[in-house]
């Protein structure tokens, strides 16, 4: 396939281990890739991006700056002349009781999670529209059930989940299709400094997945017509049984939060987070 014939992928959070999976697929489907990721992570990413092919492009850019957000998009049409695909992976953090976040890092997680999202896709929409293109969002199952310890975080993700469903009935109108991809806990650097802090017992549940496996997701959301994809559908599946009883949670959170709180300690031991 020519270079000018190839779908293109703009990709946030490209330097994390849920974008350089997600790349590593793309790429072998035969996409061509503009990675995005902070400064700080780009010498790291190029390295990475050169692996995959000659014909990707890293660009630095922090979602949460509305100049580097515009300067991406823009770079991007200019090297590629278009988007096919535009993933929003980047997001933060910050666990811990509400009463101990910063305002600082309550401010940060909605900068970069929701502003900083819902900007890039406002600039990349019209580019969408031309190609009809596909948006995916990467929301999580925080998005569906709370989340106690990670308040800001989970409330940011039932945001990007109301975004995103949102667009994916407005934009049938238009030709651009959207979906959310809603992970469990990822084997990921987020996630080991989610185990050094005061993070939330649910998130210990089940064993961290492999960010193959979200990977995997978003490409089925490229390919389908699906509003949410499940990272596992399982626990996808109980999220939402849970969220029809909201009244049950207070009953069953203490019970499943010491279930996460066994687990936490016995993967802790086997060096799960080292």
């Amino acid at each position: 396939m020519s270079k000018e014939n190839r779908p293109v992928v703009f990709l946030t959070g490209a330097a994390g281990g849920i974008g350089r999976e997600t790349a590593t697929l793309l790429s072998e489907k035969g996409y061509l890739l503009f990675l995005t990721d902070l400064q700080k992570q780009s010498a790291d990413l190029k390295k990475f991006a050169e692996t995959l092919g000659k014909d990707h492009i890293v660009f630095s850019c922090d979602i949460s700056k509305a100049s580097d957000s515009e300067k991406a998009i823009n770079e991007c049409v200019k090297q590629f002349g278009k988007i096919d695909v535009l993933v929003n992976n980047a997001g933060i953090m910050r666990p811990s009781k509400f009463e101990n976040l910063s305002q600082e890092e309550i401010d940060e997680q909605i900068e970069i999670n929701v502003i900083g999202t819902i900007r890039l896709t406002k600039l990349g929409l019209p580019h969408l529209k031309k190609s009809k293109g596909k948006l995916v969002i990467l929301s999580s199952l925080a998005g569906i059930v709370p989340a106690p310890h990670h308040s800001i975080y989970s409330a940011t993700k039932f945001a990007l989940r109301g975004f995103a469903l949102s667009l994916y009935l407005e934009w049938k109108e238009i030709g651009v299709r959207v979906s959310s991809i809603l992970p469990g806990t990822i084997q990921s650097p987020m996630t080991k400094y989610m185990a050094s802090r005061d993070s939330s017992p649910m998130a210990y549940i089940n064993p961290p997945l492999p960010p193959s496996a979200v990977a995997k997701g978003i490409w089925k959301a490229i390919q389908t017509d699906k509003a949410e994809i499940y990272v596992p559908y399982s626990q996808g599946l109980l999220a939402r049984v849970a969220l029809l009883f909201p009244s049950l949670l207070s009953l069953i959170y203490p019970i499943m939060a010491k279930k996460g709180a066994r687990n936490f300690e016995s993967w802790k031991r086997k060096g799960v987070f080292d």
